[in-house]
């Protein structure tokens, strides 16, 4: 979770958090992982998002079948 200092730099960081900083927000502010994902995955697809919607569908298929 760094931060930008311009417009390039902020677009040139990857669009998902690393693990350690997705849990680390979980445990600070608690959420269920898997809503999340699913709004996140209505949201991309709704703005025509292909590749991150693709991901979040991996994410939750690899979640929910461990």
């Amino acid at each position: 979770m760094n931060g930008s200092n311009h417009l390039q730099e902020n677009d040139s960081q990857p669009q998902f958090l690393c693990p350690v900083c997705f849990r680390k927000l979980h445990s600070s502010i608690g959420f269920d992982i898997i809503l999340r994902y699913e709004r996140m995955l209505n949201f991309y697809r709704r703005a025509g998002f292909s590749p991150e919607a693709e991901w979040i569908a991996k994410r939750i298929w690899i979640i929910s079948s461990g």
